[in-house]
C-alpha cells in the first residue's frame, strides 16, 4: 500500500470520527493489551487520550503475555457488552474463539499494532508499516555497503517468528539487501529478547568475524550489539575505519542514544501516537455503522546519526 493512500485513509477516518462525536454518549471501549512494555505503553497511552477526548469510557485489561488469560479477558469484555474492542493479541489462534464471540455479539473488533491476517472476526487493523520500515533500514544499510568489494556478511537479528511485525520487518529488510549481489545474510532469531540478541550476536561474530553490518528488528537490542563489538574491539563510530553498520526499527531511547552518539547509523521511528488515535477513530466509525479500510498502516520515519538529535521531539522514546 502506498504511503499517500495509507495517510489519506487515516485522515479520512479522523474526519469521520470528528463528525460523529455527537454519538459518543455512553460508549464504552474495551482495550485488550497483550503486555506492557515501553512502545506498547506509548500506543496504549495514545488510545486512552483519544478515548477521553471523545468522551468514551475505557475498560483496559492486560494479559501479561498469557494468551489464555487474554482469551478470558476478551470474553469478559463481550459479557460486559462493550461497544467495540481494541486488541493487541498475544497469539491469534488462542484468542480467535473470543473474538468470534465478539463478532456474534455485534461488537466491532479493531486489531492494533499486531496484525491478525487470518482472523474471521477482526473488522480493521492499524499498525506500523513494518515492510516499509524494514525496507528503509535496509536501504540505508545498502547505501553504506554498496561500495565494498568481495563478499559482504550481514547479521540480521530477527524479531519473533510468530509476530507479523517481525516477519514483515525481515521481509522489507531482505528486499532492500537484494540490491547487493555479493551479500550473505546470517539470520538469528531473538523472539524480541535482548539476552537472546546478545548471545546471537556473540555467536555470529565468533563464526563470522568479518561481519560488516547488523540489523536489529527492534532497536532495544542495539546495546547488546554495542556490548559485543566493544568486547571484540570492533567498536567504531560512524565514519571511522572498520565501523560496523548498524540499523534498527522502533524508536526507543536505546536506539535514539546509540544513533545520536554515532554507534548506530540510523533507526526507523514508529508513530505510536497516530497508531493509537487511529485505532479509536476506526472504532468510532465501526460503531456508527460506517465502512472502513481493513488494513491501515503507518510508515515510520528514518533518522540517521546526522539528523536524529534535531528531530528528538518527534521520537517517542527519546528522553
Amino acid at each position: 500500500m502506498k504511503m499517500s493512500k495509507v495517510l489519506g485513509s487515516i485522515v479520512a477516518i479522523a474526519m469521520l470520527a470528528s463528525s460523529t462525536l455527537s454519538f459518543a454518549k455512553d460508549i464504552t471501549i474495551g482495550l485488550s493489551v497483550d503486555q506492557l512494555f515501553e512502545s506498547r505503553v506509548g500506543v496504549t497511552d495514545a488510545i486512552k487520550a483519544e478515548a477521553a477526548k471523545q468522551g468514551y469510557k475505557l475498560i483496559e485489561v492486560v494479559a501479561d503475555g498469557d494468551a489464555q488469560t487474554q482469551n478470558s479477558q476478551i470474553q469478559s469484555l463481550v459479557t460486559q457488552e462493550v461497544d467495540a474492542i481494541l486488541v493487541c493479541a498475544v497469539d491469534q489462534n488462542t484468542i480467535e474463539r473470543a473474538l468470534i464471540g465478539a463478532k456474534r455479539a455485534g461488537i466491532p473488533v479493531v486489531a492494533y499494532d499486531r496484525a491478525l491476517p487470518d482472523s474471521r472476526a477482526v473488522d480493521a487493523f492499524v499498525g506500523p508499516d513494518s515492510i516499509s520500515d524494514g525496507l528503509a533500514a535496509g536501504q540505508h544499510m545498502v547505501d553504506q555497503l554498496k561500495g565494498l568489494s568481495g563478499d559482504i556478511v550481514v547479521l540480521e537479528l530477527l524479531g519473533a517468528l510468530n509476530d507479523q511485525n517481525g516477519i514483515d520487518r525481515s521481509k522489507g529488510f531482505n528486499d532492500a539487501l537484494k540490491q547487493l549481489p555479493n551479500v550473505e545474510i546470517v539470520a538469528m532469531p531473538t523472539d524480541w529478547d535482548s539476552a537472546r540478541a546478545l548471545a546471537a550476536t556473540q555467536n555470529a561474530f565468533q563464526a563470522n568475524p568479518d561481519i560488516k553490518a547488523v540489523f536489529a528488528a527492534t532497536d532495544t537490542q542495539i546495546p547488546s550489539i554495542e556490548t559485543v563489538l566493544t568486547d571484540i574491539d570492533k567498536m567504531k563510530s560512524v565514519g571511522e575505519e572498520g565501523h560496523v553498520v548498524v540499523t534498527g526499527v522502533n524508536g526507543s531511547n536505546d536506539g535514539y542514544e546509540a544513533t545520536r552518539k554515532g554507534f548506530a547509523d540510523g533507526i526507523v521511528v514508529m508513530d505510536l501516537a497516530l497508531t493509537g488515535q487511529t485505532a479509536v477513530h476506526l472504532a468510532t466509525a465501526l460503531i456508527n455503522g460506517e465502512k472502513v479500510e481493513m488494513t491501515n498502516v503507518i510508515p515510520g520515519s528514518f533518522y540517521t546519526s546526522e539528523n536524529i538529535e534535531s528531530n528528538k521531539a518527534t521520537i517517542w522514546g527519546a528522553k
